[in-house]
């Protein structure tokens, strides 16, 4: 597809405006999972977490905790610590903080984390040392061997397990900072309560079952392929569990996809061979929504001509389902819900400025 997909975590990595032909930042998705086996254990000497740069082992309960990129500060919050210090991530409101995450903390501690400048390259390490951490979890990253070792000089540090860019699901992953927490039954607990909103959603709205559906992106100038993603991605798969079902060219669409990237391009030449439903997408504004569903070719696509299309060109709401965790599924999942509901009976949402 046109332009360079980038695997982005924090702003220093890209901008917004940096995606598709160099217009909008591509957002993350998760890559298939290498399952295996639990890659933690516990000792008299703590918790030892095995992943792609080696082990760490967390000697005793953290209560200091950086957690860097997307998704780690969600979860270190809802179970039960304020992160000392974040990054900035996509998504961020004015504040610098994602709504439901500052909403979250400011409602269980009071006060949000220090938001860790950008750094040149990599993390900022004298930002991160200054907030004496006893744990950095960066699980959503794509850490180099080199910056896990200058990291974990300045306290243990979990990386990705297997591979950059790869956090599992949301559920793995809260179960895997739920270990390096020693909070396991809180991780469960939580992993739970999201699961159960899941399914009263999905059994509120028997019309989605079977129904299929493409979870894409939009054009910009000059395209000549609708991206879309595979059945792996975080945004696939919670539409399945709403009840809906991917199209039937998913099968093409994995087998056009490149190496263990979690997206691949459909030519607008052959859109109109792709069946579905609905259309589901996120853009860089509403403004590349609207100039999507717009375009000669792509409005004659079933689900375009049938007004069956859930955009979304707000950065929070296309965030908080493009990464999902036990705090913005919450957040989310009721807007995007309704907002299926509504596209299945011919009216179409577009967000954003």
């Amino acid at each position: 597809m046109p332009g360079t997909f980038v695997r982005p975590q924090i702003r220093r990595v890209a901008s917004l405006t940096a995606l598709l032909a160099a217009a909008a930042i591509a957002l993350s998705g998760c890559a298939p999972s290498a399952g295996g086996a639990d890659p933690a254990s516990a000792s008299g000497d703590g918790v030892v977490i095995e992943h792609a740069h080696g082990s760490t082992t967390i000697p005793e309960k953290p209560k200091r905790i950086v957690a860097l990129g997307w998704m780690s500060p969600d979860i270190v919050a809802a179970l039960g610590t304020n992160p000392v210090g974040i990054e900035e991530v996509w998504g961020a409101d004015d504040s610098g903080y994602q709504p439901w995450f500052s909403d979250y903390v400011m409602e269980h501690y009071g006060e949000t984390p220090e938001i860790i400048p950008n750094a040149q390259e990599g993390p900022n390490y004298e930002a991160i040392k200054a907030l004496d951490p006893d744990l950095i979890i960066g699980l959503y990253s794509g850490l180099t061997d080199v910056e896990y070792q200058r990291l974990s000089e300045i306290a243990p540090t979990l990386p990705y397990l297997t591979r950059p860019w790869d956090p599992s699901t949301w559920e793995e992953m809260t179960r895997t900072i739920g270990t390096a927490m020693s909070e396991d039954a809180k991780a469960e607990e939580l992993i739970s309560e999201t699961e159960e909103l899941v399914s009263s959603l999905a059994e509120d709205h028997p019309e989605f079952e079977d129904k299929t559906f493409v979870w894409g992106l939009t054009l910009t100038e000059g395209s000549t392929d609708l991206g879309v993603y595979l059945n792996y991605d975080p945004r696939v798969r919670i539409t399945e569990e709403l009840g809906f079902r991917s199209t039937s060219a998913m099968d093409t669409f994995l087998s056009t996809a490149e190496g263990d990237n979690w997206y691949t391009g459909v030519s607008l030449e052959r859109l109109g061979d792709v069946e579905a439903d609905l259309f589901a997408a996120w853009a860089g504004s509403a403004e590349e929504g609207t100039f999507t569903v717009e375009n000669p070719v792509v409005s004659k696509w079933q689900p375009i001509a049938n007004d069956a299309y859930v955009i979304y060109g707000d950065t929070a709401q296309a965030s908080a389902i493009s990464a999902p965790t036990v705090l913005s599924l919450q957040y989310i999942l009721p807007q995007y819900v309704s907002d299926l509901a509504d596209a299945l009976q011919g009216t179409p949402t577009i967000t954003g400025k």
